[in-house]
């Protein structure tokens, strides 16, 4: 599979590094070019690779653009807490957006095994509540936004695992794993932000949230229906 990514692949792990170099001293003035590569590339590299007509592909897309504009407000978040706030509904339509492409999956069709989309249901469930009721005296004026963030977040990568048997294998691991990494990067940027901040925060955020969007991408773009009712359109 790689092997039809190659080229991108090894783009996007400059990227990646060129990412991580920011989070020093010595680069983080050059934050504002290079973080928003990474949306830029991934959008790009999907509307090249993948069909656009498909209902599926647009949701991600869309996705992939609120969630270019979340990593530009957050750049300036430091500066002001309301382009955290800003960043914050951002990514939430991101997720919004990422969650009714996964629910297309579902719908086509819903009588298959649900097995890992329970499994996820329960994880995230126990995972969600135990770190909301963790950090909830920690986050003042934020308790609302960002319990709202958790639910959109957690529904995410519940339907994520609802795809299993309606796509193809790799695809549904791909996206999976991604709406996985998406909750440990955010899960460790609310505990920097909120809790308290520790000195890989930049690297663990910024490494776990680049590599979610990469295999929800990647695994759009490989996506395959399986036993498909009705038109993805």
């Amino acid at each position: 599979m790689f092997k039809r990514h190659t080229i991108f692949s090894l783009i996007f792990f400059m990227i990646l590094i060129l990412n991580l170099l920011v989070q020093s001293t010595f680069f983080e003035g050059y934050a504002i070019l290079i973080k928003p590569l990474i949306c830029i590339s991934l959008a790009f590299y999907l509307y090249k690779e993948s069909n656009m007509k498909a209902g599926f592909n647009r949701l991600v897309f869309a996705g992939l653009l609120f969630s270019l504009m979340g990593d530009i407000l957050l750049l300036y978040a430091a500066s002001d807490v309301y382009f955290f706030l800003y960043g914050l509904v951002s990514f939430l339509i991101a997720h919004i957006l990422y969650s009714s492409a996964f629910f297309r999956d579902f719908k086509n069709n819903p009588q298959e095994s649900k097995y890992y989309g329970h499994l996820m249901l329960f994880f995230m469930g126990v995972f969600s509540m135990s770190y909301y009721s963790w950090i909830r005296d920690y986050l003042n004026d934020f308790r609302i936004p960002v319990l709202a963030y958790i639910f959109v977040i957690s529904i995410m990568a519940i339907l994520a695992g609802y795809r299993y048997r309606r796509v193809n294998l790799l695809s549904f691991r791909l996206v999976c794993f991604g709406a996985v990494f998406f909750v440990i990067s955010d899960s460790a940027l609310a505990f920097n932000k909120f809790v308290q901040p520790y000195s890989f925060a930049g690297i663990l955020i910024m490494s776990t949230y680049m590599i979610a969007q990469y295999m929800i991408t990647i695994g759009t773009i490989e996506r395959k229906v399986v036993g498909k009712t009705h038109s993805d359109k």
